[in-house]
């Protein structure tokens, strides 16, 4: 039997027991809860170093951000080469086209052009109511649509091919797996090994998107993630659309020829709203088209409209769906 005193001190070694106990279980979890927090902000130091060493590491970006080129909404096809030296070409649809070694240059098959640094960048712009396709130096072809500029190495010399666009082109990448290409543009760069795709990124739209046909690619773009970045994979048939005001990208399975039959002299529209296709017919006319009836800009039209026609005889087609009329007033078209 145990005394009054004895019981005392029994009691309070138990309580001084749990006392420690539930000291060192709040200790194991702070302990815990440090190690993940810093395992957090490690995976978060450690993404933001490899994005924003990678924009950093990127010479194209850094070369266009220097070296601003103005896309001109009129006049001919400027290709940009060494050194600033311009060489105009007046056809409405051109085509150029780089030797392996990329001091030789074949323009329309009929102008050659000699241009002897291999470590330089050109460019080339082209204005509204103009396309030009370009084979670069590695056989990698690109369609650029009308109002689109595109920056590209003569040779790729580095362990990467990178491209920076602006506007709107059609690519045929050529496979190399051990050179990935990546198209960059002023919202998102586009990583692939060879595969067909449409990337759409004007300065005056307010998304970047990028239609899949053929292969995969890998996105990256800024989002509003706690990484600052995200990345997304899309296969054949897929549409993305990234938002650049609210850094959202949204995916969905589509008909992509659409996205891609500019190339071929047509544009197909699936219940596409009359306010974007007068957008793409401006630029493709260079033609001022306004639509001075708002209920008339949301009306959807689905068809083909052959562009080898007049702007004209593509507006009767349109008309033959719709309510719009239209005249012809100071240079410009007003739809109402």
């Amino acid at each position: 039997m145990l005394t009054k005193e004895e019981k005392e001190n029994l009691k309070s070694r138990i309580h001084t027991s749990i006392h420690e106990y539930e000291k060192m279980r709040k200790k194991k979890r702070l302990y815990y809860f440090l190690g993940a927090a810093a395992a957090v902000v490690s995976v978060f130091f450690t993404s933001m170093f490899y994005y924003n060493n990678y924009d950093n590491s990127s010479k194209i970006k850094n070369y266009v951000e220097v070296n601003q080129i103005d896309i001109s909404k009129e006049g001919d096809v400027k290709l940009v080469l060494n050194e600033n030296e311009e060489i105009k070409i007046k056809e409405k649809v051109s085509s150029i086209e780089y030797s392996s070694s990329g001091n030789k240059v074949d323009i329309n098959n009929a102008t050659k052009v000699d241009q002897s640094s291999k470590d330089n960048f050109n460019t080339i712009i082209v204005p509204y109511g103009k396309r030009t396709k370009i084979t670069l130096s590695e056989g990698t072809k690109v369609w650029l649509n009308s109002g689109s500029k595109l920056t590209y190495p003569v040779v790729f010399n580095e362990d990467k091919r990178e491209v920076h666009l602006v506007g709107e082109a059609i690519f045929d990448v050529r496979h190399d797996k051990e050179k990935p290409f990546f198209v960059i543009t002023n919202d998102y760069n586009i990583k692939v090994l060879g595969t067909v795709f449409n990337v759409s990124s004007y300065e005056d739209d307010s998304f970047t998107s990028t239609a899949l046909e053929r292969g995969s690619v890998e996105i990256k773009y800024p989002s509003n993630s706690i990484f600052g970045k995200s990345t997304l994979k899309i296969t054949p048939g897929t549409l993305a659309v990234y938002n650049s005001s609210s850094k959202i990208i949204k995916s969905n399975k589509v008909d992509v020829t659409k996205y891609m039959s500019w190339r071929d002299g047509k544009f197909i529209f699936k219940k596409q709203r009359l306010n974007d296709i007068v957008k793409k017919l401006s630029r493709y006319y260079n033609v001022n088209i306004t639509i001075e009836n708002t209920e008339l800009k949301g009306e959807t039209f689905s068809g083909h409209l052959d562009l080898k026609d007049s702007i004209e005889k593509v507006l009767e087609v349109i008309k033959e769906t719709t309510d719009l009329k239209y005249k012809k007033e100071a240079g410009k078209i007003v739809i109402n």
